[in-house]
């Protein structure tokens, strides 16, 4: 790569991008509100104000990364596509991959567009850990990026716009959706989190953990990938019914249906039931030996 833009440079992801990419590019530039680390040339401006007023920054660059959440991503893009520009690889990080890959067919069809998806947040040891890269047509780039992110001893997918989004319907939107109501009914249940805490088993401390993990990071990327993925309304449907079914099974006077329901989630689980059996007494153990206390 060239010399890469990074809009949204400061933020979590931003920053992260520009960690890996330096030791591949030329320069890097970051925009952003508020300042990066010190080691990486910027400027103090929104990405709209960037595109919109400084055409000098975008004339010395021929690599962006939107680090955006969608909707600014996507409105930034269009106002790019309004100004005369060298880019010619178009990097984005957005939650949902399908309407930004799209727009940028639209918009810049000659330009290569490649998609990265972090499967964890930037702040953790990303060894080990899953990445999606999302192309609609395989690219010196798409293969460049690949390689950059193996070298950093993550687990790249490869996977289309459209099916991403799909998967990440079940593996975020669902997932964070049942953390999000669970902090929720929390905040309401009448209890002070210091009884809860001082009496809290094993599962209770393991979603506590879940939403401060949530509330850690900014509340706009979990309502950013509950409100643009086309399938995460699906999926909360389907947590509303779930829940509907317990409150059924609970009702009767055998438990015969709620063994059944389970067990047929013990063969949808298959071999991994045990593999996640052990990942959870390890997890259950590290909350045991870490006693939390106020």
């Amino acid at each position: 790569m060239n010399n890469v833009l990074i809009l949204g440079g400061a933020g979590r992801v931003g920053q992260f991008m520009a960690k890996i990419l330096e030791p591949h590019t030329r320069a890097i530039t970051i925009v952003d509100l508020v300042a990066p680390p010190p080691q990486y040339r910027h400027y103090l401006l929104s990405a709209l104000d960037v595109v919109e007023h400084r055409s000098d920054i975008l004339q010395e660059n021929t690599t962006i990364v939107f680090a955006l959440a969608e909707d600014l991503a996507i409105a930034t893009l269009e106002s790019l596509s309004r100004k005369h520009s060298p880019v010619e690889v178009i990097i984005n990080t957005c939650s949902i991959q399908e309407a930004f890959h799209a727009k940028t067919a639209v918009l810049f069809p000659s330009v290569v567009s490649v998609g990265v998806n972090f499967m964890f947040s930037p702040d953790l040891d990303c060894r080990g850990r899953s990445v999606a890269v999302c192309e609609y047509r395989q690219s010196k780039a798409g293969e460049l990026l690949e390689t950059i992110l193996s070298h950093n001893e993550m687990e790249v997918a490869k996977v289309a716009p459209a099916e991403h989004d799909a998967l990440m319907a079940v593996c975020q939107s669902l997932p964070h959706a049942a953390i999000l109501a669970f902090a929720l009914a929390l905040q309401r249940s009448g209890f002070d989190i210091e009884t809860l805490n001082a009496l809290s088993p094993p599962p209770m401390k393991a979603m506590l953990s879940m939403v401060a993990r949530v509330l850690r990071n900014s509340p706009e990327t979990y309502w950013d990938i509950q409100k643009n993925n086309p399938g995460a309304q699906q999926q909360r449907d389907r947590m509303i019914s779930s829940l509907a079914l317990l409150t059924n099974l609970s009702l009767e006077n055998s438990s015969d249906h709620f063994s059944d329901e389970l067990c047929e989630v013990r063969k949808y689980l298959g071999k991994h039931l045990q593999i996640y059996t052990d990942a959870s007494a390890q997890f259950f153990d590290v909350l045991s030996r870490n006693r939390i206390t106020s």
